[in-house]
């Protein structure tokens, strides 16, 4: 890694989303013009193209570790999410109507959780401990023979913390429910292998590892059957139906290729030395800053903090040399601050200081000092 000097504003925000990858752009190129065809046709040209997503498909595939017939293209991480409770709500047992989530999943497995609420579905939140990481005790609780579905998702997008998804789907499929979990944090960041997860479904976003915005993917496990949420011309074997977007999807192989590559390379070990070494910096420079996660084990390049006299949103306009995270852009006498924090048993007046810093393959050690010597300033 190159450590030039930075470019103002360091973005550390790359939870939230990533550029696309100058060559998912050029890989994506051709196929916006000169193979412009539909995949589903059977002229020479268009098999060109056909051939093309099913590059894709393995290229991401190869990232999961799984098998290609089991990733369906979707638009995205909210999509897939949804495909997911809305389809097992269709096709479980009529006796199975709980639906198990996480008190930190995100607002797309949050707000259908909450629809399948409105349609007779039992919801339960299983609680997290301090370090953002779910109590098992709560979970077995509610583990029985009426449990549809348990998601819980593989990295928090707030606090980074990892969770301990093989054992979730050990213990769910011993009462035969079904798991899910919500990746989008995760891929194209640490090392995934469904199998060892060993979940029925998995929600890949593409714009949170250098792919465009507008694709993603659902890994459906073979054997298990999940009604199509899109019903019309049976592509991709009849699961989602739509004319697929054929440059986003090359974009989505392609940035899973860089990814794969990245993360064999040793590009998770270079960002948790960043990481690391930020905490130790920011606790240097500031003791009154409070680092949460930390003792769980947590994505390489995510940071999360807080101070406790200042609103997270103050603190970062007070720094316009960067550009992060917060976990709440509202700050009303009555707001309680971050969900995730809340959850994880923080008081309102510092779960409302959230600051996330999350940083990409390219950032640097001068980056990071950007953001140390910012932040210290302000609260200075």
């Amino acid at each position: 890694m190159s450590e030039a000097r930075p470019k103002i504003p360091v973005y550390l925000d790359f939870n939230a989303t990533t550029p696309v990858d100058p060559q998912v752009v050029e890989a994506m190129a051709p196929f916006w013009t000169d193979h412009f065809f539909n995949p589903s046709a059977t002229y020479p040209e268009a098999m060109v193209v056909g051939v093309a997503v099913d590059q894709a498909r393995k290229a991401l595939a190869a990232l999961l570790a799984g098998d290609s017939s089991s990733i369906v293209f979707t638009s995205g991480g909210t999509e897939s999410n949804n495909w997911v409770f809305h389809g097992v709500w269709r096709s479980r047992p009529a006796h199975r109507r709980r639906f198990v989530v996480s008190a930190i999943e995100h607002p797309a497995v949050m707000e259908t959780a909450a629809v399948l609420a409105s349609l007779g579905a039992e919801i339960v939140t299983i609680p997290v401990d301090a370090r953002g990481v779910i109590r098992m005790d709560a979970l077995d609780a509610a583990l029985d023979e009426r449990t549809a579905l348990v998601s819980v998702m593989l990295a928090n997008n707030e606090v980074g913390t990892i969770q301990p998804v093989a054992e979730v789907a050990r213990r769910a499929h011993a009462v035969g429910a079904w798991v899910h979990t919500d990746a989008a944090q995760a891929v194209g960041k640490i090392p995934i292998d469904v199998d060892q997860l060993g979940v029925d479904f998995m929600t890949v976003a593409g714009h949170k590892f250098y792919a465009p915005k507008g694709i993603g993917a659902l890994y459906i496990r073979p054997r298990v059957s999940l009604p199509a949420l899109f019903t019309g011309g049976g592509q991709q074997a009849g699961r989602r139906s739509g004319t697929e977007p054929v440059p986003l999807i090359v974009g989505l192989g392609k940035a899973a290729q860089l990814a794969h590559a990245w993360i064999k390379n040793g590009g998770p070990d270079h960002q948790t030395a960043l990481r690391d070494a930020l905490q130790l910096q920011l606790r240097e420079a500031c003791p009154d800053f409070t680092v949460f996660g930390t003792g769980a084990n947590r994505l390489p390049n995510t940071v999360a903090m807080a101070h406790p006299a200042w609103p997270g949103s103050a603190l970062l306009a007070a720094c316009p040399t960067i550009r992060a995270g917060t976990g709440s852009a509202c700050h009303h006498p009555d707001d309680t601050g971050s969900p995730t924090l809340r959850a994880m048993g923080v008081a309102p007046p510092l779960a409302r200081g959230l600051v996330r810093l999350s940083f990409g393959r390219d950032t640097t050690a001068v980056d990071l000092a950007v953001a140390v010597a910012a932040l210290t300033q302000a609260i200075r």
